[in-house]
């Protein structure tokens, strides 16, 4: 008996240790490089427990403020959320695509129990959430979901001296008004011509934006992730996806031009938008916005066998695949242009 009350001590020195350790640091943040983590960013959600005891807001006042994270937006048609591991939580980290590392599972699964316990050993008033963070698509008419990862949020904590928190929220003008960056877009081969017909590979790079400032003397952190790849092709073809796309040879994003001529290929991202009030826990920003792409300019060429004098070689110099841009090459509009969603 008292053999196994040693060993059930030391097992419990080992857990809290690791649990100090865990804490110790100002939390568990999610590495943009994680593949355990699937390498996200994320918007988070409080569970309907948390909801509940939220106090409305006072007339006045600039929002909620340091409490838990608000609901995102219903009106909103596609967003990202996030719930408390627990009753409501739906997945596992067997769930995630596989990382390279053959522990990847086992180490998500430990980031989530040494946040959950870290909660456990926690001063009153503060602790960490070990949440899932999903993607939540309406635009179909009927919600889907995608499982992004896994976070560890710091709860918020009580301000000292018996005062009142800072009361800050950002709105969707807010939002509107900071400096997101537009994400760098692809489309074709980097020579910037096709023929007619050719899969034209489309894809974005970007991860989410970090932005600093300070409102009622309070540091305020923004993150805006991009939820929404809306791709004109320029023909009056266009389509929507909530997947960046990958470079060639993925066909993930891809379309075709039906005729020969110069065409824009602009991208249009839509970015939902959280903020942290002096490192609180993220809180969503009502509503989304939409940031404009640098349009790319492409040739589609038609690739049509024609008579040529076999006595004279063929000089593509004189006879340009990419011709110089003018109304003249200007490719046609697609009768039959549709939109797609992907």
């Amino acid at each position: 008996m008292a053999r196994t009350f040693r060993v059930l001590l030391s097992c419990c020195s080992v857990i809290l240790v690791f649990c100090v350790q865990a804490s110790a640091v100002a939390v568990p943040v999610v590495d943009a490089d994680d593949d355990a983590l699937n390498g996200r960013n994320y918007q988070d959600v409080p569970s309907s427990d948390d909801a509940d005891d939220q106090s409305e807001d006072t007339e006045g006042d600039r929002g909620r403020g340091a409490n838990e994270a608000s609901q995102p937006p219903p009106q909103s048609e596609i967003y990202i959320a996030s719930r408390e591991l627990g009753a409501d939580s739906k997945y596992r980290c067997e769930d995630l695509p596989e990382g390279d590392d053959e522990y990847w599972a086992a180490g998500c699964s430990i980031k989530n129990f040494s946040c959950q316990v870290a909660d456990m050993v926690a001063d009153e008033g503060e602790g960490y959430i070990a949440t899932e963070q999903v993607r939540i698509d309406n635009r179909s008419g009927t919600s889907s979901e995608e499982l992004l990862g896994f976070d560890c949020q710091q709860r918020a904590g009580t301000s000292g001296g018996g005062s009142d928190p800072v009361v800050i929220t950002l709105t969707r003008e807010d939002f509107e008004s900071m400096p997101v960056e537009p994400l760098v877009a692809s489309a074709g081969p980097a020579d910037g011509w096709l023929p007619v017909n050719m899969v034209n590979v489309l894809y974005a790079e970007g991860e989410a934006q970090m932005m600093d400032m300070e409102l009622l003397d309070t540091p305020v952190q923004v993150r805006a992730t991009p939820v929404l790849y809306d791709w004109d092709l320029g023909d009056g073809n266009t389509l929507s996806t909530t997947k960046a796309g990958k470079p060639f040879p993925s066909e993930e994003v891809s379309a075709t031009y039906r005729y020969e001529g110069w065409y824009d290929v602009t991208l249009t991202t839509t970015f939902s938008g959280e903020y942290s009030v002096d490192g609180g826990p993220w809180q969503s920003i009502d509503g989304t916005i939409e940031v404009a792409s640098e349009p790319i300019g492409i040739f589609s060429k038609s690739l049509e066998s024609r008579l040529v004098n076999p006595d004279v070689p063929v000089d593509e110099d004189e006879d340009p695949w990419i011709p110089e841009r003018t109304a003249e090459t200007e490719g046609r509009k697609d009768p039959d242009a549709t939109h797609r969603e992907i």
